[in-house]
């Protein structure tokens, strides 16, 4: 067993190799992310690498979060990938187990995570890794089963702090949208990136997160309501440490949405570019957070 780790370790400290200098950051497409009509929170109908290779715009990928990708990509710094297979760590014969990777993208899941999955990300999180928990108000279980993306995050709570307010909680669910520069104040590296500096952000009927800091002491709010107290509740943006790894958790899945989709019926919301506001430059401040605060960044 202590073979097996050294070995993993390895694997992880030199898969920086593997992608020529770049971040890798895995996008999760395997957790019913494109149930119901007002999701598809994919990159690409191609995987695991999505087509065209070298894309000229956003628009030569499919999915809701084809923006996001494409803007990675061409800062010259990223490799994105999507996998639908069961998230594995220190599995050496996965192409797309999580020690490959920088970060981690699990974007409004609506099935659960198996206990293995969970097992697998917080031991990522713990040797270096990155995860982006991005949910949606609690009652967004667009497939049914019983489950939604808060659901699915609060079963990894006692490791990283980060609550996302369920049933019957206090701002579990607030329709209609909302803009908010309710920030704070200093060292925020997801709203002062090399992507953009963020000024304002917009959520469209979203939850909130309230901080479990019994559990985990650096789980940390970044954004608020506008007009609430910068304390442990009301949290649109939260972070915490796990090992040498980080966790980055937001309450709305529309601000990484860039409303484009190549399935009939579904209604999207373009968050990505939303009028007056910086989403796209927070989404991407925080992967950048994520990808270069780990332990590969120290090779």
């Amino acid at each position: 067993m202590l073979g097996l780790l050294f070995v993993t370790i390895a694997i992880f400290l030199g898969s920086y190799a593997y992608g020529e200098g770049k971040y890798r950051v895995l996008f999760d497409a395997g957790h019913a992310q494109s149930a119901g009509r007002h999701a598809d929170w994919v990159i690409d109908d191609d995987l695991p690498t999505p087509r065209p290779a070298r894309p000229s715009s956003s628009e030569d990928w499919s999915g809701g979060l084809s923006s996001w990708a494409f803007d990675l990509y061409k800062s010259g710094r990223y490799e994105v990938e999507s996998t639908r297979e069961p998230l594995s760590f220190g599995v050496l014969e996965d192409p797309q187990d999580l020690s490959r990777f920088d970060v981690l993208i699990l974007c409004e899941p609506n099935a659960d995570l198996k206990p293995l999955e969970r097992e697998a990300i917080i031991s990522f999180v713990k040797a270096g890794g990155g995860v982006f928990l991005i949910a949606n108000h609690f009652g967004s279980d667009r497939d049914g089963d019983g489950i939604d993306s808060t659901g699915v995050f609060n079963k990894l709570e006692s490791h990283t702090g980060i609550h996302f307010q369920g049933k019957g909680e206090f701002h579990s669910w607030l329709k209609g949208g909302h803009h908010t520069a309710n920030f704070c104040t200093e060292g925020c590296l997801m709203l002062q990136g090399p992507f953009g500096m963020v000024e304002r952000v917009y959520l469209n009927s979203f939850g909130t997160i309230r901080l479990l800091k019994a559990l985990n002491s650096s789980a940390t709010g970044h954004i608020w309501l506008e007009g609430s107290r910068p304390l442990d509740m009301d949290i649109l943006l939260a972070t915490a440490s796990l090992g040498r790894g980080r966790v980055a958790a937001l309450s709305d899945s529309s601000p990484a949405d860039d409303g484009t989709t190549p399935v009939p019926g579904k209604q999207l919301y373009n968050g990505w570019l939303a009028n007056g506001v910086q989403n796209n430059w927070l989404i991407l401040n925080t992967t950048e957070f994520l990808a270069v605060n780990g332990l590969k960044s120290g090779r």
